[in-house]
């Protein structure tokens, strides 16, 4: 369930201008967004939409931490991203199928400006920057899609989680303790979602790295303890 939030003009337009979609367009732009977005603030556990839904929104988060899921034709779920500020995420069914690709789920208090479909599409029927972003962002995602499933297909159980857990690190899907070091909170369930494996072989991996001291772990917390060994086991460099 969402809670609509009131925000300021200015607020908003200095968060809108620092976004992917947003970064460089024309000042019009920005104040036709601003004026149209709404803040709305969802609590940890929310389903924000699920996959099969009518898209009615683009998304883009000002904080919080997104995941977006499929269910496979096993019937298992498969964690296709694990999402920030200011990254936005739902565009696809505003631009061609009307249905989610995908399920988003909070896993944390969530505030996200809402950007409704007529009005995204307005934007970037308008303005040609707002599009190039757009597909620029796209780009890069693919990309990534396309650089997972190499890794993923290729390395055994302690690279692929290796891998994932570098990646949450690389985009600062962390959370910094007081004694600076990184830390994961996720399940292990989670981080096998993202691996593409089960979760008793992703708890057979972990205590392989735990052992290798580039991670400790806690209930529901992975302490990245060293980040250059971490490569060297991703990249076959350790063993």
């Amino acid at each position: 369930m969402s809670v609509k939030e009131l925000d300021s003009s200015n607020q908003t337009r200095i968060f809108l201008e620092k976004t992917p979609l947003f970064a460089n367009v024309p000042e019009r732009a920005l104040d036709i967004a601003q004026s149209v977005v709404q803040l709305r603030t969802y609590e940890s556990g929310s389903i924000m939409f699920q996959e099969g839904d009518i898209g009615e929104a683009l998304y883009i988060i000002k904080s919080g931490l997104i995941k977006l899921s499929k269910v496979d034709l096993g019937g298992y779920e498969k964690t296709l991203a694990i999402l920030q500020a200011p990254e936005f995420f739902g565009e696809m069914a505003l631009l061609g199928s009307e249905l989610r690709s995908a399920t988003a789920m909070t896993l944390s208090k969530v505030t996200a400006y809402l950007l409704f479909k007529d009005d995204f599409k307005k934007l970037i029927d308008s303005y040609a920057s707002i599009s190039l972003n757009l597909t620029t962002t796209l780009a890069k995602r693919l990309k990534g899609m396309d650089d997972e499933a190499q890794i993923l297909s290729y390395k055994d159980a302690q690279g692929r989680v290796a891998f994932v857990l570098l990646r949450l690190f690389r985009s600062g899907v962390v959370n910094i303790s007081e004694g600076g070091a990184a830390l994961v909170k996720l399940t292990h369930q989670d981080i096998a979602n993202l691996a593409g494996t089960s979760r008793e072989t992703v708890t057979r991996a972990l205590k392989v790295l735990e052992r290798e001291a580039v991670i400790s772990t806690r209930p529901k917390e992975i302490i990245i303890e060293d980040v250059q060994g971490l490569e060297e086991i991703l990249h076959g460099i350790r063993t």
